[in-house]
């Protein structure tokens, strides 16, 4: 079946040139070739010969446009343009042919299907070119503005708003937002407005220009009467009473709200996201808890420097003897070194900035000396006496006066 249905459109494209072509006593007939080409596009689409049912309805387009029939000529094209995005998968080419589908029928008068091409074209491209696909749905809500039928340009404009605020340009979407606006005052649906601009300050504030927010709602109020006592103009002024205060908890709190829910999807979800300013500054200066806390613990297990015991000098040390030795005679040295007792070793304060304890010393038993041993440590004694070095004295001070007084 799919065979004869290509052979049946092979057929109808070879009469449809034959048609087309200039004789030598004739010339080109646009309306039987146009016929033509469009029954064999349906046959290879039929067949599920989509690349040449493309090649057939750009055929089709260009002679129906030669007869005169712009119209007949972009729903060609836009049948051309659907099949390529469907079931070809390339969206690049669709979205060519949606605009060229656009321009022939903004030539035959029909703005509303030309904006309609637009909007199909943008939907197109939102996978692999987002700035594109802006592009289309502002050129499209455009088109409607231009002939006052902004009523069916809303869900393009809120399509647009949601790709802006997906790619981060709050410029634009606020921008977006305000020729929302316009269309909406417009209209009796007045909640509709008052959600509008209730975004507006939600994506001003976050930009991070709070003033320019309050700046929009003062203006607000003052144009609409209905807005001021609206439940979005309430969270509209908590909202800024949260920033102007620096208040994070009543500015969550406020996000909370059930009419944010019934804002855009993408709205809702930037409106979660925002901080009073200095509200992340102050909270990424701080240690995390189990780093402060550990840092206390370490600083208040340490003594206070006026608390620590003082560093043992050697003339202070217990069991030294408290009188020069380099004076006493043998008997008096001998005597003394049997009254001292034996005495434990000091251990030495370590150097480090945060010493471990110190391990106390074992304690070294106590032997009688010999009278060999005090004879060895007499004789150390005698050669480590230091040599008393006699300072010179200071030469005399010569006072003028006296010199005077002797030669008088």
């Amino acid at each position: 079946m799919e065979a004869q249905r290509i052979r049946d459109g092979v057929k109808a494209m070879h009469d449809g040139d034959k048609a087309s072509s200039k004789g030598l006593f004739r010339k080109p007939d646009w309306d039987i070739a146009s016929g033509c080409y469009d029954q064999a596009a349906t046959c290879f689409k039929l067949a599920k010969s989509y690349d040449q049912a493309v090649q057939a309805y750009m055929k089709a387009s260009e002679a129906f446009f030669k007869a005169d029939a712009t119209h007949l000529a972009g729903k060609a094209l836009e049948n051309g343009a659907l099949i390529v995005a469907q079931n070809m998968n390339q969206p690049q080419r669709a979205a060519e042919m949606y605009q060229r589908a656009s321009d022939l029928f903004m030539t035959a008068g029909s703005i509303d299907r030309a904006a309609e091409q637009l909007q199909k074209a943008g939907r197109a491209l939102e996978n692999t070119d987002v700035n594109a696909a802006i592009e289309m749905y502002s050129a499209a809500c455009g088109l409607y503005e231009q002939e006052d039928r902004g009523r069916m340009a809303i869900d393009i404009f809120k399509k647009a708003i949601s790709l802006l605020i997906q790619s981060k340009k709050y410029e634009k979407a606020v921008d977006m937002l305000h020729r929302q606006s316009a269309v909406l005052r417009k209209l009796t649906n007045r909640s509709h407005l008052f959600k509008a601009n209730l975004s507006v300050m939600i994506v001003l504030f976050a930009i991070g220009d709070e003033v320019e927010a309050g700046k929009q709602f003062n203006m607000m109020c003052s144009t609409d009467a209905g807005f001021a006592q609206s439940e979005e103009a309430e969270i509209g002024q908590a909202l800024l009473q949260a920033y102007e205060e620096g208040d994070q908890e009543l500015l969550e709190q406020t996000v909370r709200r059930q009419h944010i829910s019934f804002l855009d999807n993408e709205v809702a979800k930037l409106s979660r996201t925002l901080t009073v300013p200095g509200e992340m500054l102050s909270s990424g200066m701080g240690a995390p808890p189990s780093v402060a806390s550990s840092t206390s613990a370490s600083y208040a297990s340490r003594p206070p420097p006026s608390s620590r015991p003082p560093r043992p000098s050697p003339a202070a040390a217990p069991g030294a003897p408290t009188s020069d030795i380099h004076a006493m005679s043998p008997a008096q040295v001998r005597a003394e070194l049997y009254s001292t007792p034996a005495s434990k070793k000091v251990p030495q304060q370590p150097t480090t900035t945060h010493p471990p304890p110190p391990q106390p010393a074992p304690t070294a038993e106590y032997h009688q000396p010999t009278p060999q041993d005090l004879d060895e440590e007499f004789a150390r004694l005698n050669m480590d006496k230091p040599i008393n070095e006699k300072k010179p004295s200071p030469a005399p001070v010569v006072d003028d006066d006296d010199d005077f007084d002797d030669l008088r």
